[in-house]
Formats: structure tokens, sequence, C-alpha cells
């Protein structure tokens, strides 16, 4: 039994990496704070709009529009990315309306994620009708979840299951290694001990 010390440590060695590769997989950056924020009452039109998340996004696939009820985008140039930190300039004269922000972006880990924030300006309500169909630049938030989050669970689990095989292989090469030498010190024995006997 002198392999347990080091089949336990093959294992728990396994087992960590197998932790240290999936944990990454199920993280995503979120959006920490935006500007307008959800649901605010502007008294005045704003020039840009500002979203923070809680890691850096890739510079790639990042879009973000601002529309009104007529579905007229008030964005008036490129999206920015610094970091963790995403801008793009708004078209002067917005009236007061009630206004969505419907962005998309790509986080640290390659991973697309989207919402909508609906905001006003003066006394308007915040826009809050339904988004039109998904595209390659927008998207709703519910649309992009359920099929992340299913595929990051069959990565979850193809990661563990290869993680289980692997301990298998470790336990068997252990195992195959402390019989060779159990059988190489039973043969030295039984020579050793003939030519006592000689």
């Amino acid at each position: 039994m002198r392999h347990t010390p080091l089949l336990s440590g093959g294992v728990v060695l396994t087992a960590l990496l197998v932790l240290g590769i999936s944990s990454p997989a199920s993280a995503h950056d979120s959006l920490v704070s935006s500007s307008p924020a959800v649901g605010e009452q502007l008294a005045t039109a704003p020039t840009q709009v500002e979203l923070v998340f809680s890691d850096d996004v890739l510079p790639v696939g990042a879009a973000v529009l601002v529309v009104d009820a007529a579905g007229t985008d008030w964005v008036s140039g490129d999206v920015a990315i610094d970091r963790n930190t995403v801008t793009v300039p708004l078209s002067d004269g917005m009236p007061e309306a009630g206004y969505q922000v419907r962005w998309r972006v790509v986080s640290g880990d390659g991973h697309p994620i989207s919402a909508i924030i609906p905001f006003a300006i003066g006394d308007a309500e915040p826009l809050t009708v339904t988004a039109p169909e998904p595209t390659d630049s927008t998207s709703s938030a519910d649309s992009d979840t359920a099929p992340s989050e299913a595929s990051q669970i069959w990565t979850t689990v193809a990661i563990g299951a290869a993680g289980a095989l692997a301990a298998v292989g470790i336990y068997a090469a252990v195992l195959t290694i402390h019989r060779r030498r159990a059988a190489r010190a039973g043969g030295t024995t039984h020579h050793t001990d003939s030519q006592e006997h000689s």
C-alpha cells in the first residue's frame, strides 16, 4: 500500500487542474454601471453613453444603439473601448422621449454578452417596448443567455470527464509501477535467500 500517498497526490493534482480549467469557463464579464442608468430620468439629453464592465472587454464585436420608439438610432459615431469601459457619442437634439440603449460586447473570455437599458429624457417614460429580433449587432439579454448557458454546461461536463479519465490513467500507471517494484523486490529477496542457504 506504499503507492497510496502518490496515488492520492495524483488524484488531488488532477482535481485541481480540472477545477482550475473549468472555473474561468463559468465566469463572464458583467455590466457594473452605465450612464444613463437603467430607468434613469434625465433632465437634459446626454452627449454620450458610457458602459463600465467588471473586466476588460475585447476590442471587437462591440455594438451600441440608442433608439427611440420609432426605431431611430441616435448614435453619432463609432464605439470606443478603453479596457473595461465602452463609450459612444450621441447626436445633438434628442427630444424629450423614452429611449433604449441596446448594447452587445464580447467579454474577455470571448463570450458575447448583451442587454437593454431603458431611460428617458424630460417627463417621458423610459422606453420599454419589445426589442426587435436579434441580429449580428443587437440582441436581447434573454436570447443570448439560454444557448450560452447550455454550451457552458456541456463544456464543464466535458472537462470533468477528461479529468476523471486522467485520474484513472494516473491510478493505473502508479499501480503498474508499484507492482513492478514489488515483483523486483520479491525476486531480489528470493535470490538472496537462495545464496544464504547454499
